[in-house]
């Protein structure tokens, strides 16, 4: 509960006691599950394009673009560590008595890491680290196993604690290691034309300011005079107020040393805040880590492209019907606005008027952000991805979190085995509407789709509270399209051993 003192604290500190309040009945409480979900595959839900149609959007993309103001939404404030995860269990193992390498190698654990070992040179930064070691006449590597140890502690200690947007990810062929953070910024460039260059807006956090400033020197020097190209980057930083509360495992608010609500970050749904303040019509979003340099990442820049075609063409008839809407009111013609809702949103959609009247409720179905989504086939991978799911105006496309789905649950089972794609956080959204004005993006997202999760901080297990996520709840009231992009436009770095490519 919250004490006299919890809520002047709060109140000092600008947070929402009632918030703050309905955010511990929240973790009390606990999810509620998910109701009426099915998943959407290709030909109920997600479009697969022909040649002709992706020509068709390029075309569009290329004749116009430059009537919007484009944008490119990358979150980067996520740290390496999770990515050096084999190398932190060794490090844990080494502290245990009577350790053994080879013994090591034996476990699950260290059968991963001994993969990687055996294509250590395979590493982008291989050079830098191999380099690192044989300056420091403080470390001994009379052997493999010394040799192992030190390249693993130089890795840790350079860049366990970097964000991941700064890794290097890619060698050329000159030699020079690129982060994906300049491969994004290569893409960004790829996307714009020289005379309206798109800007690359990232979430840091405050801490990595500078550094990003100097990876942004660095590529700079390291374009030829004649490669230089205008290009524009923005930063902005998670609000302190979409931190969020947890619990321990008596359900008792976890306090800091002062004895005041302790707060975390809010995942990735705090970044709707950012998103809400983007001066942009239309901006892409992509994950950080989903990038591939120059030539190699030309499929992943046309399929940019053709969402944003795909966007531009969607919106030009969305925006007829709601002028039309607006303007005719009642005299409007109904069926073509019908028609257009079940080609592109929801081919079940039936016009049920009882409350308002039918062109109230036809331009409230239009009136939203628009998203256009790639979907990847799942192959192996199955879980979270793309759901139908029964709302107020019928059936809707959502993104759904494997966290948001119970296995347990027979419905919930049902969907996840019989899903066929996962989303790799490729997507175009439409974030202005028919008039040019800016959406407020907080409308349209479902509140109730927050997530739980249990974490361990020191002995202590904790629950913790996240906001609906930036792409699952937090747009789960847009008009969503989803169409199957090709695998090879999706190549992320989870582990460090994705990088041996």
């Amino acid at each position: 509960m919250i004490s006299e003192k919890d809520y002047k604290q709060l109140q000092a500190s600008g947070r929402s006691n009632e918030l703050v309040q309905r955010q511990f009945e929240f973790l009390i409480n606990g999810n509620s599950l998910l109701k009426d979900i099915r998943p959407a595959r290709l030909g109920d839900g997600i479009h697969k394009l022909s040649k002709k149609d992706e020509e068709v959007a390029l075309q569009i993309f290329q004749t116009q673009a430059d009537a919007k103001r484009w944008m490119k939404f990358v979150p980067a404030s996520g740290a390496a560590s999770r990515m050096f995860a084999p190398f932190h269990a060794l490090q844990q193992a080494l502290n245990k008595k009577n350790f053994d390498l080879n013994t090591y190698r034996k476990t699950p654990q260290g059968k991963e890491l001994w993969k990687l070992i055996e294509n250590l040179k395979r590493l982008p930064f291989f050079g830098s680290i191999h380099a690192k070691i044989i300056e420091d006449k403080n470390t001994a590597v009379e052997n493999q196993e010394a040799y192992i140890l030190a390249f693993i502690q130089k890795v840790l200690s350079q860049f366990a604690s970097y964000p991941k947007a700064l890794i290097p990810f890619f060698v050329d062929d000159q030699g020079n290691d690129w982060t994906s953070f300049e491969a994004q910024l290569q893409e960004t460039i790829k996307l714009g034309h020289k005379s309206t260059p798109v800007p690359l807006h990232l979430t840091i956090d405050k801490a990595h300011k500078d550094l990003f400033d100097e990876e942004v020197k660095r590529f700079q020097q390291k374009k030829r005079a004649k490669e230089k190209q205008t290009f524009y980057i923005e930063y902005s930083h998670q609000h302190r107020l979409t931190d969020t509360p947890f619990i321990d495992g008596n359900k008792q608010w976890v306090r800091d040393e002062n004895g005041a609500i302790a707060f975390r970050k809010g995942g990735h749904g705090s970044l709707l805040e950012n998103l809400n303040h983007l001066d942009a019509d239309c901006v892409w979003i992509k994950n950080v880590d989903n990038i591939l340099l120059g030539p190699a990442n030309a499929e992943g820049e046309k399929w940019m492209k053709i969402l944003a075609g795909r966007l531009l063409a969607t919106q030009e008839e969305l925006f007829k019907h709601l002028h039309s809407l607006e303007k005719l009111k009642d005299k409007t013609k109904l069926a073509p606005v019908v028609t257009f809702i079940r080609s592109n949103f929801n081919p079940r959609f039936n016009l049920n008027s009882k409350s308002k009247m039918s062109h109230e409720v036809l331009f409230d179905y239009l009136y939203r952000p628009l998203r256009i989504c790639g979907m990847i086939p799942a192959s192996d991978a199955v879980g979270g991805g793309p759901f139908w799911k029964k709302v107020m105006r019928g059936e809707s496309l959502q993104i759904i979190e494997g966290v948001e789905l119970d296995p347990k649950d027979e419905g919930h089972a049902k969907a996840i085995a019989e899903s066929t794609h996962f989303n790799p956080v490729m997507m175009v959204c439409g974030i202005t509407d028919h008039l040019g004005e800016k959406f407020s993006l907080y409308d349209f997202r479902d509140d109730k789709r927050f997530m739980i999760s249990k974490k361990v901080l020191g002995n202590m297990e904790i629950y913790i509270l996240e906001w609906p996520g930036l792409w699952n709840g937090g747009m789960a009231e847009w008009n969503t399209i989803f169409i199957e992009l090709p695998p090879q436009t999706f190549n992320p770095v989870k582990t460090v051993m994705d990088l041996i490519r």
